[in-house]
């Protein structure tokens, strides 16, 4: 289940890191920069919890979300630089719906993973 939330959580940041840049080449308004910069750390942010999807599920989970509040709260800044190219469009509108999959997946699983293996105890 690890491999598939790790593959759920970076294709979703690696659509938003690529609806990021297709905003910052089209430019425009500085809402529409901002919202772009923010799109792709969010993507960064997503992409680094979905790496971190193994050993800790929960953490994976919270940046995840994190990810997806970001990218929510800045699209009404990129929707209008995305929406002329309809295939970016689309993989906007797709990204965080694959990061909260991501998130969900991840909270799931966070007690599947015994805490011996996190701190290297074992009784």
């Amino acid at each position: 289940m690890h491999a598939n939330l790790r593959l759920v959580g970076f294709l979703g940041g690696a659509l938003a890191v690529l609806c990021g840049v297709a905003a910052l080449v089209v430019g425009g308004a500085d809402t529409v920069i901002f919202g772009a910069l923010m799109t792709v750390i969010a993507g960064v942010i997503a992409m680094v919890g979905a790496f971190l999807a193994g050993p800790r599920p929960g953490l994976a989970a919270l940046m995840m979300i994190v990810a997806v509040l970001l990218a929510g709260s800045v699209a009404p800044g990129v929707i209008p630089a995305l929406a002329d190219t309809a295939v970016v469009f689309m993989a906007y509108l797709a990204a965080p719906g694959l990061l909260l999959l991501g998130a969900i997946v991840a909270f799931r699983e966070r007690k599947a993973v015994p805490t011996a293996a996190l701190t290297g105890i074992h009784s």
